[in-house]
């Protein structure tokens, strides 16, 4: 299996050791990469985490391919090892097997589809996704066998951006919907992110009025006309990023209460307002969006 590039995106040589603040390699290890076999790049993945920890640089890539990380994927579902998160910090879906209820993994192409009950995911998984991990030390071979620390999927940002809608938006029908449901609308919170979507997709009632109402108004001046009926009834929410997208059914806790075990969201405005898409020591390169958090079971 070939060995690939661990380049990241950021081509910078720190002056004192001469690696690169992105991938950890020598600039002549850069340069000369597609001329040397194998077994040598095999051998300067192996220097790559102690080199990022000497000159404190917290993510690494992981040595997977394309292939490498769909199984990781499968196998992370298939065994129920953790969650798999997508979205902003203060809006995310959380997908885990609900309690009681197996994953079931199909792949369609590029696409990898998860249910569980009450939740679908969605993920794209192409030759523009990049594992990496900020947790070295605990560094995740595909199958587990190494043990797990948590691993980011990013795209690549030409392919990832996406449109940021300002304000609460009427979308229509949701075309990409994984779960079925009648006579539904899907709704865009109108969040302004280009690195994810939060939607809600409601039927007639006083959910689809409140939103009728706010449209064209921005989330934080929508929300204390939204909040209560959406809590109320609970509709399907929708999480969307370059990489796919998270639907999640049940009950919304109310302002205070636990999260429910397995599936379910946070829309949480004092964290939205920090304007980070992932938690403080998980930044990414410029070079990459993100798509979806893994974090594996404690």
């Amino acid at each position: 299996m070939s060995v690939t590039s661990p380049c990241t995106g950021i081509c910078k040589l720190e002056p004192e050791t001469g690696w690169c603040l992105g991938c950890g390699r020598s600039g002549s290890e850069i340069a000369d990469w597609r001329n040397h076999p194998e077994p040598w790049r095999s051998a300067v993945w192996e220097e790559i985490p102690r080199r990022l920890r000497q000159i404190g640089v917290g993510f690494q890539r992981l040595p997977w391919t394309t292939e490498d990380i769909r199984d990781f994927v499968m196998t992370s579902l298939d065994r129920n090892e953790g969650t798999w998160v997508m979205g902003v910090v203060g809006a995310v879906a959380e997908f885990t097997g609900a309690p009681g209820s197996a994953i079931s993994v199909t792949p369609e192409g590029d696409a990898l589809l998860a249910y569980t009950r009450g939740a679908a995911m969605r993920m794209l998984i192409d030759d523009d996704i990049r594992a990496l991990t900020f947790d070295p030390e605990g560094a995740s071979s595909k199958d587990g066998s190494e043990g797990q620390g948590r691993i980011v999927l990013a795209v690549k940002r030409e392919r990832g951006r996406m449109a940021a809608i300002e304000t609460v938006t009427d979308v229509g029908e949701d075309r990409g919907r994984l779960i079925e449901d009648r006579e539904t609308r899907l709704y865009d919170l109108g969040l302004g992110r280009k690195e994810a979507r939060f939607c809600v997709r409601v039927a007639p009632g006083a959910s689809r009025e409140a939103l009728r109402r706010v449209e064209g108004q921005p989330f934080a001046e929508a929300l204390p006309y939204i909040g209560a009926p959406l809590v109320a009834e609970s509709p399907t929410r929708v999480v969307e990023t370059p990489l796919g997208r998270i639907e999640i059914e049940g009950q919304i806790p109310p302002a205070g209460a636990r999260s429910p075990a397995g599936p379910h969201t946070h829309l949480l405005p004092d964290h939205l307002a920090t304007g980070r898409a992932l938690p403080v020591g998980m930044d990414l390169p410029r070079a990459y969006l993100p798509g979806a958090i893994f974090y594996p079971r404690a």
